[in-house]
């Protein structure tokens, strides 16, 4: 009887430790430096836009740190002051007395942070990743040059094979969907949100170019249950995207 016991036990605790599951909410913004497009700067409407998306990780993008145009304010701390996140922060180029580039957000602390150049003609990018313990996350905005953000893409490659769990990346990756860069990523990623809804101008969106990808070779490993673009038409000129995952743990 006793065996009998510690046999069914096993069997029931393999069971839940292989059906563990972590459910996540995922969002990416161009925020535009909080300046929407009644070019009114309200760093608060900002956090209320992410606050009320119920996202547990957010990819944002064009972020001001303490420049003379923010009136130095760090904007991503400042945003996770007041949605209650942590924040990290990658620096894509020095401008106007600060910095200017991307950031996460996230109601778990990172297990760690690591920050890549990225080429761009125009201005200098950057991709910013980091390591929680389900998922890696990156948040990055390309190159308006069609050379630079396929070079991008070999060096985003490269660096989400250096990690043996789901990667997921998300920002503003100023391509469309049928565009030979996006068919290009699209070889080993899979885009979970959005479902091509147009995602820019904010006001009358007609272009999709922010997107949130898995990384193929983890597929098995995280499923999306729903994407969608939030209708917020004055706030920045994107709109955001958001998605809520599935990660599969073993």
């Amino acid at each position: 009887m006793s065996k009998a016991f510690t046999t069914l036990f096993l069997l029931l605790l393999t069971t839940i430790c292989t059906e563990a599951q972590d459910t996540l909410r995922i969002m990416s913004y161009n925020i535009r430096n909080c300046r929407g497009l009644d070019n009114i700067y309200d760093i608060q409407r900002t956090a209320d836009v992410i606050r009320n998306s119920d996202a547990d990780i957010i990819a944002i993008q064009e972020v001001d740190s303490v420049t003379r145009r923010s009136k130095g304010v760090d904007i991503a701390d400042t945003l996770a002051i007041l949605c209650k996140m942590h924040a990290y922060y990658s620096t894509a180029i020095e401008y106007d007395g600060g910095k200017y580039g991307v950031a996460i957000l996230s109601r778990k602390k990172a297990i760690a942070t690591y920050r890549a150049a990225l080429p761009g003609r125009e201005e200098k990018r950057t991709i910013l990743i980091a390591e929680y313990p389900e998922l890696t996350f990156a948040c990055t905005h390309l190159s308006l040059n069609e050379e630079d953000r396929m070079a991008s893409l070999e060096i985003i490659d490269s660096i989400a094979k250096e990690y043996k769990k789901p990667f997921i990346i998300a920002g503003d990756l100023n391509d469309t969907p049928q565009s030979p860069f996006i068919k290009e990523l699209s070889r080993n990623w899979k885009i979970i949100a959005p479902n091509e809804e147009p995602t820019f101008p904010a006001d009358k969106p007609n272009v999709t170019i922010d997107y949130i990808a898995a990384i193929k070779e983890c597929e098995r490993d995280i499923e999306s249950v729903d994407s969608k673009v939030i209708e917020e038409p004055t706030v920045s000129d994107h709109r955001p995207i958001v998605t809520t995952i599935i990660t599969k743990q073993e």
